[in-house]
């Protein structure tokens, strides 16, 4: 009988990083520093790309003294494998400390600090920060980055500035700058949608909308954005309504997000849900704010409900008392309740724009906007001039080009660069824009949307075209042009210029012209006059079938833009 001898069972050994890491931790709860080294170093071997065993390595080097290697290792960390572990600074800057490298120590602690403020070592890294400041002179490190952190929240904060100041264009390239550098961040995106909202870009609004939502599906203020924007392609879309119906069901739990959404509902006719909002903010917090009692206020009138809001009113005028703001609106709601007329209140905190401008009664239409005021600084005037110039009828565009003359500013600029490039445009309002344009401070080449494509211009420019905006001024040119072609032709060039110059002066309050021929007689005078031809009124009055005072006013009317 063959009798074989039994095998011995064999135990496999587990020797994974696992399993070093955990000797490595035995080793370290009895000091064994130098079997702790071994250990943890056979981890990192076996999972190299794990951050932890690292950062335990260096921690075993650290108690042994060796500051150099641990931080080689750390650095290691940050360089390779896990940038985010900021713990990876606090460590190094102990390390800096006890090599006597208190500079670099600062540099480290106050890296760690700027990266996770709040973190598990903040309150240790603060009292590191604070020994190596008045013990061993530093300081400048930290001030340094605490000059770098106010320029970063300036930098940040300046978008939202320019939005607030109704420089759309600027705060859109601004934004641009800062998605090209974050392309995931929430806060910027939504800030472009506005901007893009405000120049009238509603598609490109929508889109970015959409995009903050593919990230944070449930984002407060892209939501309400979206719902706003929606509403300007028609509140019958069932987008729109399933839009409000779920904003009406959303309960914030921030205050900003809270106020955003009330203002948002109210902005969209839902007053009674936007009260219910303000009014909780108010019962559940801590801030005595005028702005959000004006918004109580604004959702009571709405709703018709005009002594509460009045009531609402008086507590902005104890919080606000040197504004006007109260006093004004329970002026116009008394007036309201004498005469049984309707009333709407602005959700917005401010008085409005005719009180504002400290001025006769003007009308906020852009035909009114004849002479610079504060209107050139209000954000909402701004936006609807945007709107006005690339959604309005004819006769609305041309108005808001008559107030881009006059705001002369590098948002104005911009704007009608992208206009004259637009092939849905007239060619008329294009050249129109672009006869702004050479009024304002631009020079050099321009695209400009002719005849089915692009073409390049340059500032100044001298083409006739610029007076295709108004066919009664062009009409007057052509007239004297053809009377100074056969008689003179070498007047022409000069017609040009005195009646572009004319044209320029008196843009933003062009003449009342009942008769062309006056004015082609006034023309024709002022340009013989200019060179050196002088002929008399008389003869010209007659040639054109005009009377010589009609001619010698509209002259006068010339010769003073000269």
């Amino acid at each position: 009988m063959d009798e074989r001898v039994p095998r011995p069972k064999v135990v496999p050994l587990r020797q994974d990083a696992a399993f070093f890491f955990e000797r490595g931790v035995q080793f370290l709860n009895r000091q064994d520093l130098p079997r702790a080294l071994q250990s943890f170093r056979r981890a990192v071997e076996c999972e190299p790309a794990n951050a932890v065993n690292h950062c335990n390595l260096a921690g075993v080097l650290s108690e042994l003294g060796d500051f150099e290697e641990s931080n080689q290792i750390l650095q290691n960390v940050l360089n390779d494998i896990a940038p985010d572990m900021s713990e990876c600074y606090f460590y190094m800057a102990n390390n800096y400390a006890n090599l006597g490298e208190y500079e670099l120590a600062e540099e480290h602690v106050v890296k760690y600090l700027e990266v996770d403020p709040t973190g598990e070592f903040a309150g240790d890294a603060d009292e590191m920060l604070d020994v190596l400041i008045h013990e061993f002179g530093g300081g400048e490190i930290l001030r340094a980055s605490r000059r770098r952190q106010m320029e970063n929240s300036k930098s940040k904060d300046r978008p939202r500035s320019l939005l607030e100041e109704g420089k759309f264009h600027e705060a859109a390239f601004l934004l641009e700058q800062e998605l090209g550098k974050d392309p995931l961040a929430i806060a910027p995106r939504n800030n472009l949608a506005l901007a893009k909202y405000y120049l009238g870009h509603i598609d490109e609004a929508m889109e970015y909308t959409r995009q903050v939502l593919e990230i944070e599906p449930n984002n407060i203020h892209a939501l309400c954005n979206l719902a706003v924007f929606t509403r300007y392609r028609g509140k019958e879309l069932e987008e729109y309504k399933q839009l409000v119906g779920l904003l009406k069901k959303v309960h914030p739990l921030q205050f900003d997000h809270g106020f955003k959404l009330a203002t948002t509902l109210g902005i969209l006719g839902e007053h009674k849900a936007a009260y219910q909002i303000f009014l909780q903010l108010v019962e559940f917090g801590d801030r005595h704010d005028p702005t959000l009692y004006f918004a109580l206020a604004a959702a009571c009138v709405n709703m018709n409900r005009l002594k509460q809001g009045k009531q609402w009113l008086l507590e902005v005028q104890a919080l606000d008392p040197d504004s006007g703001i109260a006093e004004h609106f329970m002026q116009e709601i008394d007036r309201s309740i004498a005469n049984k007329s309707p009333i709407f209140l602005s959700y917005s905190y401010q008085l409005p724009f005719h009180i504002r401008a400290q001025g006769p009664a003007a009308s906020e239409s852009p035909s009114r906007f004849t002479k610079a005021g504060a209107w050139m600084r209000d954000p909402g005037v701004r936006s609807s001039l945007y709107f006005a110039l690339i959604h309005g009828p004819r006769p609305t565009k041309r108005e808001a080009l008559q107030a881009f003359a006059i705001l002369r500013d590098e948002e104005t600029i911009h704007v009608l660069k992208e206009f004259v490039k637009d092939h849905r445009q007239s060619e008329d309002l294009i050249w129109n824009a672009v006869f702004v344009l050479q009024l304002l401070p631009v020079s050099g080449p321009i695209q400009v949307w002719v005849k089915d494509q692009l073409v390049q211009f340059r500032l100044p420019l001298r083409d006739e075209r610029l007076f295709m905006w108004n066919s009664t001024l062009a009409a007057i040119y052509h007239t004297v042009k053809a009377q100074l072609t056969v008689q003179e032709p070498e007047l022409v060039d000069l017609a040009f210029e005195v009646w572009l110059r004319f044209l320029q002066t008196s843009y933003s309050e062009p003449p009342k012209i009942v008769k062309r021929a006056v004015w082609a007689a006034a023309l024709e005078y002022v340009v013989r006059r200019t060179a050196g031809r002088t002929e008399p009124q008389a003869v010209l009055a007659k040639s054109y079938e005009v009377s010589i005072k009609a001619l010698a006013n509209a002259a006068h009317a010339i010769m003073l833009s000269q």
